[in-house]
């Protein structure tokens, strides 16, 4: 009895360590007019920077402090403040042609304010740098674009000079 009872208060205790530390995670998972209900004592600290569920769970790097900022409701207005605006990109012109569009990703925008500050890097630099990463986590490679998988079928065959051009109507 005595045993059982220890069991269940260890468990519940890493089940709420572990729901607490990963409360960054959880609270983004909310929409987000409830994220901005939560309570400040459950609001993402900026060590909860990490992009998924374990990503930061055994990391400490002290450089993720720096890295976090709340975005809140992300409009096109935002996307400038934040300073994700260039001339290649160029969102005060969406703003003056009255875009009706909500504004950037909210993800996406995060993320690349994350790669701006830890890189130092441009705003269009770290539209590159994240378009790569999204490509390698898909198995492309980032310099190509051609699949990485062995067996990835990039052509159908189909050679141009045997028995004629391709498209010729040959009757046998």
């Amino acid at each position: 009895m005595l045993y059982s009872s220890l069991v269940a208060a260890s468990f519940l205790l890493l089940v709420s360590f572990v729901l607490y530390r990963q409360r960054g995670f959880l609270v983004s998972l909310l929409p987000v007019h409830l994220q901005d209900r939560v309570p400040p004592f459950l609001q993402p600290s900026p060590n909860d920077a990490h992009g998924g569920m374990l990503g930061g769970f055994f990391s400490s790097s002290p450089s993720s402090t720096a890295r976090y900022s709340r975005l809140g409701n992300f409009d096109w207005g935002n996307s400038i403040r934040a300073g994700l605006n260039s001339s290649l990109f160029d969102i005060e012109a969406n703003v003056r042609d009255g875009d009706q569009r909500s504004g950037l990703d909210e993800r996406g925008a995060m993320d690349i304010q994350a790669i701006m500050q830890q890189y130092g890097v441009s705003f269009d630099e770290a539209r590159l740098i994240r378009h790569k990463q999204i490509l390698a986590n898909n198995n492309i490679d980032p310099l190509t674009g051609l699949p990485l998988d062995s067996k990835a079928v990039t052509s159908l065959g189909g050679t141009v000079g045997r028995g004629g051009a391709a498209g010729s109507s040959r009757l046998p």
